[in-house]
């Protein structure tokens, strides 16, 4: 899992670093790459979407897209 290794990341972040707003919010966004990149590729339009939009989603709006897709695709398997 990914998060583990951001944890240990974040561990090596000067104070000032982590005070800095935007700083925050480029590693989020960074972070959130890496999670949409390493989708299956049964995905694969879904992380087209994502990875095109401006600005970023949060993750919490990537992750509920992503369930949202899983329910489709198994219907889709379904019928």
């Amino acid at each position: 899992m990914i998060d583990p290794a951001w944890d240990q990341l974040a561990l090596t972040e000067s104070t000032k670093l982590k005070a800095c707003g935007a700083y925050i919010d480029h590693r989020e966004q960074q972070r959130l790459v890496q999670f949409v990149t390493a989708f299956h590729n049964d995905f694969k339009r879904l992380r087209g979407s994502i990875l095109y939009r401006s600005p970023f989603f949060s993750v919490d709006s990537v992750v509920s897209e992503l369930l949202a897709e899983e329910i489709h695709l198994q219907n889709c398997t379904l019928q």
